[in-house]
């Protein structure tokens, strides 16, 4: 049932919406298909952000993939929480880490394990509009827990302008949406595995 929900909400209503009245296009979201289980990366600007990406996976496996939220933000009431569960198929996560018995990382690190795949926006929060902030630890974390999970870069052009933070309406702007290939890390050293991340982010802007 759930399946079938996401299916209707991102598949149908949202890819349609976003790509006629929006004006996104999609660019390499099909080689997703051959992926079991991944890590997408990606830029952050807005909330419509999440909304792009979801409509982008493979209705197949869609149930399967969980966008990662701020706790704080997108759980401040019961109302919040259930349609972030699922209507948006969200994991809600600490960022005040005042629950020291329940770290983020380990949450994401299980929904892994369970053969789940996660959405990351690496910068931890809607960063400047056109411009990417540097990447927290949380991404080298779980590379480092899960190293044959596959982790594939996907950037935002534009898509901040169709709802800009701090606005509610939606505008049609020329935006798009482009899927990398999977991140080839050299090695599991924190520091590399970031500036590798972020550089094949920006490879991807620039193509």
């Amino acid at each position: 049932m759930k399946k079938l929900i996401l299916i209707i909400i991102y598949t149908i209503f949202w890819r349609n919406f976003l790509r006629i009245i929006i004006g996104l296009k999609y660019f390499n979201n099909d080689s997703l298909r051959n992926i079991k289980q991944f890590i997408l990366i990606a830029n952050h600007n807005s909330h419509m952000d999440t909304m792009a990406i979801m409509s982008a996976i493979p209705s197949r496996f869609i149930h399967r993939v969980h966008p990662i939220a701020a706790r704080d933000f997108f759980g401040k009431n019961l109302f919040q929480k259930i349609l972030m569960r699922y209507l948006v198929n969200a994991t809600l996560i600490r960022r005040d880490r005042e629950d020291i018995d329940r770290d983020p990382i380990n949450d994401m690190d299980k929904m892994l394990k369970k053969k789940r795949s996660l959405i990351l926006f690496p910068e931890g929060s809607r960063g400047m509009p056109g411009k990417m902030s540097n990447f927290k630890t949380g991404l080298g974390y779980l590379v480092q827990k899960n190293p044959k999970i596959d982790v594939i870069p996907v950037y935002l052009d534009n898509v901040y302008k169709t709802l800009p933070k701090g606005k509610k309406l939606i505008l049609p702007y020329n935006c798009s949406i482009k899927f990398g290939k999977p991140i080839k890390f050299n090695s599991l050293d924190m520091k590399d595995i970031l500036e590798t991340a972020e550089n094949e982010l920006l490879n991807i802007k620039d193509s």
